[in-house]
């Protein structure tokens, strides 16, 4: 048995749909939302940002519906997080060719000939006339080799402009790839992480976890300190109180299924802190153990000992 909580990697047929059906619809959203933020604010910096928080926040919903599914397949959930990322970055693409054929002057129907050749003049239109159409986004998404074709006349001429210099061709391709992997990398590491979160196979729920308020001493010596918790040395756990905003310290996490005492975890973390030039603290955390199982004894010492604040454990 290990020493360590290990997944099952159950992926129960229904969860699974619920996952790829809710994914797809707040891919949908996303993509949408995604797409009139950076049409309306041409800031190559913020548009940056606004691509991370896309691929997090899929990958917030994807992680929900996770867990609503009880997804216990890190491998399973990630693939199926891959391709649902996959389809909101197409539905992106769908939805910027719809904003950029609504203009004016543009062609009505990705399906019209000549339509790749006449992109390439709309590109330069003003975008304060823009607005999304939907039976026209679902005709381009539907047409995946048009789709691919005004992509390519695009990366021809470019549409968009950094430092006075507009990236085309294999420039902006791996830009476009940059773009695509940061939404499905983002997507698929949250939506994973939830699959590696403890499960009680017996009671079919998952764990509950809880960060225990009063802090413990810094943990300097990792590897012996792993050790020393392998074999149930908990008593080197010893009560921090802080002095400085600065001071290091380390923080423990329980994880615990309701009614199975074979499902009790422990997590520790070392946290150090530093101040930056304006005067503001950030905490820096590292992973000592993770999901260390426990017994029931060990859980509810540490409860106990480190289940209230510092100023009302004195």
């Amino acid at each position: 048995m290990s020493l360590y909580y290990q997944p099952s990697n159950k992926m129960p047929l229904g969860g699974a749909g619920l996952f790829l059906l809710g994914g797809a619809a707040a891919a949908a959203v996303l993509a949408l939302v995604y797409i009139y933020a950076i049409w309306y604010i041409p800031f190559i910096y913020i548009n940056v940002i606004l691509c991370g928080g896309f691929g997090l926040l899929l990958g917030v919903v994807l992680a929900r519906l996770a867990r609503a599914g009880k997804l216990r397949s890190p491998l399973g959930v990630g693939a199926l997080a891959a391709l649902v990322a996959l389809v909101a970055v197409y539905l992106e693409w769908g939805v910027y060719l719809t904003m950029l054929f609504n203009q004016p002057e543009a062609p009505a129907a990705v399906a019209e000939p000549g339509v790749a050749a006449k992109i390439v003049s709309s590109a330069g239109l003003s975008v304060g006339s823009t607005s999304f159409n939907p039976s026209l986004f679902a005709r381009i998404v539907a047409d995946p080799a048009g789709m691919w074709s005004a992509m390519r006349q695009i990366n021809e001429t470019g549409t968009w402009s950094l430092k006075s210099s507009t990236p085309t061709g294999l420039l902006l391709w791996a830009i476009w790839l940059v773009e695509a992997a940061i939404i499905v990398g983002g997507a698929y590491l949250v939506a994973a992480a939830q699959a590696h979160e403890p499960f009680s196979e017996a009671t079919d729920t998952w764990a509950d976890e809880e960060t225990l308020p009063h802090p413990v001493g810094y943990i300097a010596q990792t590897a012996d300190a792993r050790q020393a918790f392998e074999t149930g040395q908990f008593h080197l756990l010893t009560p921090h109180v802080a002095e400085s905003e600065l001071d290091q310290f380390a923080r423990v996490k329980l994880h615990c299924a309701p009614n199975d005492e074979a499902c009790q975890f422990l997590t520790l973390e070392n946290v150090t802190a530093e101040r930056d030039k304006k005067g503001k603290v950030t905490q820096k955390t590292t992973t000592v153990v993770q999901r260390l199982a426990i017994s029931r004894a060990a859980y509810q010492a540490l409860k106990t000992q480190f289940g209230a604040p510092p100023a009302a454990a004195q």
